[in-house]
């Protein structure tokens, strides 16, 4: 499958050749897609497969890498990669994020030294191979382009046994003056050394070209300066903080030492406010991390394929947004193939239309079974996801909402009239029904007023089954001073809430006809489950059985006809029934209502 953007979908294979905890010898999968989304139940064997993926097992209790490696084939596209080609990263790795320090000034020779430390250390090349794996490598082509062999001088023979060694200057002579000795890790901050080696290429450029004569443009050099870059995703990610704009060398280090600032809302920083890494969120490291990989692979080749293990567990749902917008941006459209594992519904939700899914699933006498997900199978849950996201995006809106919910809880609290909760924003429908079953006469402008004069109870909305819960479970309830009853929807999320409310004494938990409810042990509150009127049976189980599949909402009070005839009702099929659901978008539209509003048999 081609996507213009992103390319086309890579297909990952793997092949164990050997037994490896749950997974057994000659364990074949198949994998699609340039984002994919890994999920399914602890103890499934997401980690474990991650290690098969590694070549390297995770068991600190190994210490030796021999003993570490993984026997498997690993091929992108019908191509073998071993795992130098591979970067593995976790959520905890993010959290150590160190403060940004002044560099230690790390010349060409620097580089050259180090390398030829390790590379006439048999026990450092060896032990330390898989730190510096990268680096080593490039020792070994560099050795290997000038007829040297691309082994150690250890090793290195002739047929004749004779051995052939290469001197201290010659290797420095051979390494190429970008090489760089580094550990692997395209995570870890070094942020000190990518700033610092451009402002002193600046530097020298500045001299080559000479600032006086006007050869050399400042603001359009540092356009591609690292700190520049960083500024410009942190604004894309809408993170409220920012580098200077600009960091001057004077040999041999900088004038300051490089520091994040918080910024306002007109972008403007405030150098009076620093903002130190270990101060940020462990979610934010993990974003900082990626932003940090992406410059430290500037300076050598990246990995085919990025492993993140549960690398989303400090995300909240805007920056898992962040996180799919840095990776696609700077690895996935570079050809890197992203495979990570998750538990959060949020990342599931949140992901790009591009994304595949797989879900694995623990087997007794067999390897785990890996299964792709349709993305239909998660639209729902895609919907909900979305709909809380965009209402605490907007942080003013949000605030605005919560405090006006506020003031009308505490407006309701003053009242003497009892107090219903429901799950909905649109409570038009429960005033309709009420103003409709004591025969008053209203219309569209005046529902509200005939509603608040002729009611003998209040009506308050909470965010779904889960805002009734949390109402109704406080611990101080008693503030509100009055009789409350919860109201839920007989569909899966609304009996699972109900069901959660444990401090309450079952009164009627027998027929979901006549009404399901129960009263609260320290407080005049009761939960209360939207009796089913017998026509709409097919549309849920009983309250002890299976729920899962329950979709009974209020609005299949509606009549028969509006439901089949309504643009906002689709039919799908439920227990094994044809039966009707409101779309989700269609939800709080106030068209909805004033529809029924015509309807002579409402």
């Amino acid at each position: 499958m081609w996507n213009q953007k992103r390319g086309i979908m890579k297909e990952l294979t793997i092949e164990l050749n050997q037994d490896y905890k749950q997974f057994k010898n000659s364990f074949k999968q198949t994998l699609k897609g340039n984002l994919i989304i890994l999920s399914g139940i602890n103890g499934s064997g997401k980690t474990q497969l991650m290690d098969i993926l590694t070549m390297s097992s995770t068991d600190f209790e190994e210490k030796q890498v021999e003993k570490n490696k993984i026997k498997c084939n690993i091929s992108i596209d019908g191509k073998a990669i071993n795992n130098i080609d591979i970067f593995r990263r976790s959520f905890k790795d993010n959290i150590k994020i160190e403060n940004i320090r002044l560099p230690e000034p790390k010349n060409t020779l620097w580089h050259k030294e180090q390398g030829w430390k390790y590379y006439s250390n048999e026990n450092l090349w060896n032990t330390n191979s898989k730190n510096f794996s990268k680096s080593k490598k490039l020792i070994e082509e560099a050795l290997s382009n000038e007829g040297c062999f691309s082994i150690p001088k250890f090793d290195i023979s002739m047929p004749n046994n004779t051995k052939i060694e290469v001197t201290e200057e010659q290797f420095k002579n051979i390494l190429p003056n970008t090489f760089v000795w580094e550990e692997d890790d395209l995570f870890l901050n070094k942020i000190n050394e990518i700033f610092y080696d451009f402002a002193v290429k600046r530097h020298d450029e500045k001299a080559r070209l000479g600032m006086l004569n006007g050869g050399f443009n400042n603001e359009e050099y540092i356009k591609n300066a690292p700190w520049t870059i960083l500024n410009e995703i942190f604004e894309s990610l809408k993170f409220n903080y920012r580098f200077k704009k600009d960091y001057e060398f004077e040999t041999p280090n900088f004038k300051e030492a490089p520091n994040l600032f918080s910024v306002n809302s007109r972008n403007e920083i405030n150098t009076k406010s620093p903002r130190l890494l270990s101060d940020l969120s462990d979610g934010e490291k993990s974003i900082i991390s990626l932003t940090f990989a992406l410059l430290n692979e500037k300076r050598r080749p990246i990995e085919k394929l990025l492993l993140l293990d549960e690398f989303d567990n400090t995300l909240n749902p805007s920056l898992v947004e962040a996180l799919f917008r840095v990776l696609e941006e700077y690895f996935i459209k570079k050809g890197v193939m992203v495979i990570m594992t998750t538990h959060s519904p949020a990342t599931i939700s949140l992901a790009p239309e591009y994304a595949s899914f797989y879900e694995l699933f623990k087997q007794d006498d067999d390897s785990p079974k890996i299964l792709q997900v349709q993305k239909e199978e998660y639209t729902e849950l895609k919907i909900a996801n979305k709909e809380f996201y965009n209402k605490i995006t907007n942080q003013r809106e949000r605030i605005r909402e919560l405090e006006k919910k506020n003031l009308e809880l505490e407006k309701l609290k003053n009242s003497l009239k009892p107090l219903v909760v429901v799950e909905d924003y649109y409570t038009e429908i429960y005033k309709i029904a009420y103003l409709k079953l004591n025969n008053i006469e209203f219309n569209q402008s005046n529902i509200h007023e005939k509603f608040d004069t002729n009611a003998n109870f209040e009506l308050c909305w909470q965010e779904g089954s889960g805002g009734v819960a949390g109402l109704i479970n406080c611990v101080n309830l008693g503030y509100i001073e009055k009789p409350i009853i919860g109201l839920f929807d007989y569909d899966r999320e609304g009996v699972e809430k109900y069901k959660g409310c444990k401090n309450f004494k079952d009164l009627h938990e027998d027929n979901k006809n006549t009404g399901i409810f129960k009263k609260r042990n320290d407080y005049e509150c009761y939960a209360l489950l939207l009796p089913v009127p017998e026509r709409l049976n097919n549309y849920v189980q009983k309250i002890n059985e299976d729920i899962a599949n329950n979709y009974f909402e209020v609005e299949h009070y509606l009549p028969k006809e509006f439901i089949e005839n309504n643009s906002c009702f689709k039919s799908k099929t439920i227990l094994g029934q044809n039966l009707y659901v409101c779309k989700k978008d269609k939800k709080n539209e106030k068209f909805f209502f004033y529809q029924l509003l015509k309807q002579q048999n409402a």
